[in-house]
């Protein structure tokens, strides 16, 4: 399991004024709630720093100089175009407590449906939350997908899942289909001349 660590400070003043400062200055406003505390702590981070661990999954160590808390990263807010990083929120993780986390699916393999039976693959889902220890948060979910065939589908309950883990999410919620290849236009004629032969 990796652990990334980021630096961060505290900040004692909160409300827009304070966040467009921040921002200003190359900071996001933050915060960090959980871990058995009564409030969230308000805190600034580096822009640049969210963005190095804004696909990150795992345990995250936020270094606020007097203390080190280890959390999750929860929550990333976007500004109204969806691409510009304007809050973010940490969860404080208790050792010994499970959490929920979301996980990246890594697929692995050519369907042999697609390799060798003309299908095509759709992936619907490329992350999947599990209920986890914190220390056993994988990085990724790997997934064999070589031997589905056309017409073949991977739903959550069909994943590997790490051990003491559990999904969250459905566990017939669909992950990846291979399609059956569509007929061809002289297959397409063959099979209506066969079906007008047996009516």
């Amino acid at each position: 399991m990796k652990v990334v660590e980021v630096k961060a400070t505290r900040r004692e003043k909160t409300g827009k004024e304070v966040a467009k400062k921040l921002r200003r200055e190359g900071l996001l406003p933050a915060v960090i709630y959980g871990g058995g505390r009564p409030e969230a702590t308000p805190i600034a981070i580096p822009a640049k720093e969210v963005r190095r661990i804004k696909h990150h999954h795992g345990l995250i160590k936020v270094d606020l100089g007097d203390e080190e808390r280890m959390c999750i990263l929860k929550d990333i807010q976007y500004n109204w175009l969806g691409d510009v990083p304007i809050h973010v929120d940490f969860q404080e993780v208790t050792f010994g407590e499970t959490l929920e986390v979301v996980v990246e699916l890594e697929f692995v393999g050519t369907p042999v449906g697609v390799s060798e039976e003309g299908g095509v693959l759709e992936i619907l889902k490329r992350e999947v939350a599990i209920e986890t220890l914190p220390r056993e948060i994988p990085e990724k979910i790997v997934v064999d997908i070589s031997n589905l065939h056309a017409g073949d589908a991977l739903h959550v309950k069909d994943l590997p899942l790490p051990e003491g883990a559990k999904f969250v999410d459905s566990p017939d919620e669909t992950v990846v289909v291979v399609t059956e290849p569509e007929a061809q236009p002289e297959e397409a004629e063959e099979e209506a001349s066969e079906e007008a032969k047996e009516e």
